[in-house]
């Protein structure tokens, strides 16, 4: 990449100064008032020259940025934000019911019975960590140790363990506190899937750790 030199506008406009205004002071300040803002705008225009596509530091818009060029939005269409029966400790997880008392307790996930879904927006960084798996997802040749990463980028960890009991079946146990895992894991057959597992290999969350 070609490396871009600095104007240095205060400088420049000294070199231009009819010869009665370079000693004035108040002249002076007056330029370095005018001119900073133009600075201050090229040296951010630099920086993002140099950083336009590193996703670690990037922020905010920077990351919508990258997101849309890597194919994956800030907002998670219908996260389920109900609390269901799960296992103790993974996102919005409860326990069972009780006969005297129905409102104890979390319903019975599946496509059919929850009853409330809502878009997700997520932070940035969530959306880095997202973003990230995606890059992994679109590349990967569904290897465990891309799936493992992509499952820790996911919960923010680095514990993650898969095991193939049988041909066809992979068990993912990892802890999954934000539902991102959870998620993704219901939109495996959907097109916005992002955990690289082959066509036709089924998966499950058999416990949070």
């Amino acid at each position: 990449m070609a490396t871009v030199i600095p104007i240095d506008y205060v400088s420049e406009n000294q070199e231009i100064q009819p010869s009665m205004f370079r000693h004035s002071e108040l002249f002076n300040l007056l330029m370095e008032c005018i001119f900073k803002p133009y600075e201050d705008q090229q040296e951010q225009l630099i920086w993002l020259k140099d950083n336009i596509l590193n996703l670690d530091v990037a922020e905010k818009w920077h990351l919508d940025f990258l997101g849309n060029l890597v194919g994956q939005s800030r907002f998670l269409v219908s996260f389920n934000v109900e609390p269901y029966f799960g296992f103790d400790g993974s996102y919005q997880s409860d326990t069972f019911g009780t006969v005297n008392d129905p409102s104890v307790g979390g319903y019975w996930y599946s496509y059919n019975s929850y009853d409330k879904s809502t878009a997700r927006r997520l932070n940035d960084d969530e959306y880095r960590r997202v973003i990230k798996a995606r890059l992994i997802y679109t590349h990967s040749n569904c290897i465990p140790n891309d799936l493992i990463e992509v499952i820790n980028l996911l919960t923010d960890t680095t514990t993650a363990r898969i095991q193939k009991p049988k041909h066809g079946v992979i068990e993912i146990e990892a802890e999954d506190t934000s539902g991102l895992l959870t998620y993704f894991m219901d939109r495996i057959d959907l097109q916005d899937n992002i955990l690289p597992v082959a066509a036709g290999v089924s998966v499950r969350l058999i416990e949070n750790v």
